[in-house]
């Protein structure tokens, strides 16, 4: 399970300050100690960007790369955003991302079709709506998959994101329980070895007990890395999160096992 880091964004007050500033060192040490948490993959998620869109992601971009060559994750709606990040990015990055609502299918999908990019697609509806069951979930990704290979887009750039609700809704249990499955049996739906990811951070978004909402992230991630999750977006900086993720690929994958792994 690889580890993508949503530390860096716009909602982050020290990254708003830096970006409307254009100050890379607060945004460089960040990247710095994201770099030192674990992550291989970094999220850059500025928000939707409508002025100056392209100076402010190639700010962000090139003030990372300066200090790590980690691979990003472009996380906007804005495809002017994402067509810069294409360009300036020196090794190819991730797109975050696109579902079936008609615009991103118009605009954000061909992007990654053009820069042969791998593309997070959301399980959403083309209204931008949760799917409420997992036979929902299960019909949206045929028709995400069918879309994406119709537009040109090869299954192995696909990223498929079954979309984690908070665990608060009054459905957030069994939707939360809906994800694992999803995740099961997406191989065999599709008919291809299709990559998972999903941002953990949703599970208790909105959470007042910190304490608890942290037990929530490690118990569940334990779980999704047992139905097979690939890829996973969460706070690197929450080290017993970070630990239960290695530790669970120490079981899957036989590692031999290392006590310094669980420095938490």
């Amino acid at each position: 399970m690889i580890l993508i880091s949503d530390n860096i964004h716009i909602m982050n007050p020290k990254i708003a300050k830096a970006m409307e500033e254009m100050t890379p060192k607060p945004i460089q040490d960040l990247a710095l100690k994201i770099k030192n948490s674990g992550a291989k993959i970094i999220d850059i998620n500025p928000g939707l960007l409508h002025k100056g869109c392209d100076k402010m992601m190639a700010f962000l971009i090139n003030a990372i790369q300066e200090v790590t060559d980690l691979q990003l994750c472009l996380d906007t709606p804005n495809p002017e955003a994402i067509k810069t990040g294409l360009t300036v990015c020196t090794n190819k990055p991730i797109i975050n991302g696109f579902s079936l609502e008609p615009h991103k299918m118009e605009k954000i999908l061909p992007l990654a079709v053009e820069s042969d990019a791998e593309i997070v697609g959301f399980l959403l509806h083309p209204d931008g709506k949760v799917p409420r069951s997992l036979d929902e979930r299960l019909s949206l990704a045929v028709t995400l998959a069918g879309e994406a290979k119709k537009a040109g887009l090869s299954h192995e750039r696909l990223i498929v994101d079954p979309v984690v609700v908070p665990i608060s809704w009054e459905d957030g249990t069994g939707q939360a329980s809906d994800v694992l499955s999803c995740i099961r049996v997406l191989p065999e739906l599709l008919g291809f070895s299709v990559k998972t990811v999903v941002g953990l951070s949703n599970l208790t978004s909105g959470a007042e007990a910190k304490a608890a909402s942290f037990l929530l992230e490690e118990a569940y991630l334990a779980m999704l890395s047992e139905a097979g999750l690939d890829l996973a977006l969460l706070n690197v900086f929450r080290k017993r999160s970070v630990a239960t993720a290695h530790f669970c690929d120490s079981i899957k994958n036989s590692r031999v096992w290392s006590w310094g792994e669980m420095d938490v």
